[in-house]
């Protein structure tokens, strides 16, 4: 067998970051970035639950699946996990030593099924959710493709035109000695200084995104105050919302359902939220719940879950009935951020192409409103 991979955090020294004095509120649940895509991931558990339902020994279907990827990262880590199950390690603390691929959500669902007697069961709902998962970053990501490239575009384009194209107009009116219009003007000392400090204007933007970057990635306040800004936006804000509460929704609901216990279930949401408002939401119900609150009561008191989500719960709560009401309102706050995103980009799309035909109707205008002039005063004289 393939010698172990090491292990980068023993199962046993993992312990919750950010209960230590130095964590500030909001970065206890911290995730470890995942080192092997989702996509695989999902595949990986999509078929181990398949054979495991078919009733086949736990270690042989790890050695089966282990077949099935190139040698890399991740079949070392398959490898290395069928190593310690053969040892007599349970799975999930077999997978656990590896948080770099099986995050806490997902240790933690595989311990319950294993506790249960229940893990196809689990491992199933686990794949339905990684498929979800998957399925909701593609779309967001490929979202962003749009603007992006129509930007870019419209940068190249006003480019192109200020350093290639107003000089030689700018050389022409010169020979031509004419008085030019103020707009005219404008654009020719704009072409200037592009000409002159192109350094500037290209250095100060990317000076900005690695200062912006810089903040974000070190300083909590910042990102924080960028988190709570971003919320305020109009249409992105209510757009931010309804991810959250929906990630909220369906990690939660399937946590509870493959029987994780309450208080451990908000601390693997905890770390799965990437808005820091809602994650220090998450920590504060989690206090009040441990503190004998109810879980309904407790979203309501942090005033970023709405009266639906509040009230789907606490009926959850009366009923016995909590992972099916989660599940629901993740599944129907999934539809409307879908719905949402879509209106967002038929917003987003007509309003960039009209800016940039825009920006290009303005410059046009500017250049050749001399000559509009000129032509009419040959016709007066003619």
């Amino acid at each position: 067998m393939a010698a172990r991979i090491q292990r980068k955090v023993p199962a046993a020294s993992r312990a919750r970051s950010g209960r230590g004095a130095s964590a500030p509120a909001g970065e206890s649940g911290r995730k470890v970035r995942r080192k092997v895509p989702l996509k695989h991931l999902v595949r990986f558990t999509r078929l181990l639950a398949t054979l495991t339902e078919a009733g086949l020994p736990l270690l042989r279907n790890l050695k089966i699946l282990s077949d099935q990827w190139p040698p890399g990262r991740f079949r070392d880590t398959i490898l290395d996990t069928a190593e310690m199950v053969e040892e007599g390690q349970p799975l999930s603390e077999s997978m656990s030593h590896h948080p770099e691929v099986y995050d806490d959500l997902y240790v933690n669902m595989v311990k319950a099924g294993e506790a249960g007697g229940v893990l196809d069961t689990v491992l199933n709902r686990l794949a339905d959710f990684q498929e979800r998962a998957q399925s909701l970053r593609d779309r967001t990501r490929g979202a962003m493709i749009y603007p992006v490239v129509i930007f870019s575009v419209a940068f190249l384009v006003v480019a192109g035109l200020m350093i290639f194209v107003i000089p030689k107009f700018s050389e022409l009116y010169q020979e031509m000695d004419i008085t030019l219009p103020g707009i005219t003007v404008a654009l020719i000392d704009a072409s200037e200084f592009v000409k002159l400090y192109w350094y500037l204007v290209l250095g100060l933007p990317v000076a900005f995104l690695l200062l912006y970057q810089f903040l974000y990635l070190r300083s909590y306040g910042f990102r924080r105050w960028n988190h709570s800004v971003w919320m305020r936006l109009p249409l992105f804000g209510s757009l931010i919302r309804t991810g959250q509460i929906s990630r909220f929704a369906s990690t939660f609901g399937t946590l509870v359902a493959s029987g994780v216990p309450h208080l451990q279930a908000f601390d693997i949401v905890r770390g799965s939220m990437t808005n820091l408002v809602y994650r220090e939401a998450m920590e504060v119900v989690e206090e009040e719940v441990r503190e004998g609150e109810s879980i309904a009561a407790s979203l309501d008191a942090t005033e970023v879950f709405d009266d639906v989500t509040v009230s789907m719960v606490e009926v959850g709560e009366e009923t016995g009935e909590l992972d099916r009401m989660c599940l629901r309102v993740g599944s129907n706050y999934e539809e409307s951020f879908n719905r949402s995103l879509d209106v967002l980009l038929k917003l987003i799309e007509p309003l960039l192409l009209v800016l940039m035909a825009l920006v290009v109707a303005v410059i046009a205008m500017a250049l050749f409103l001399p000559l509009f002039k000129l032509l009419e005063t040959f016709g007066q004289a003619a």
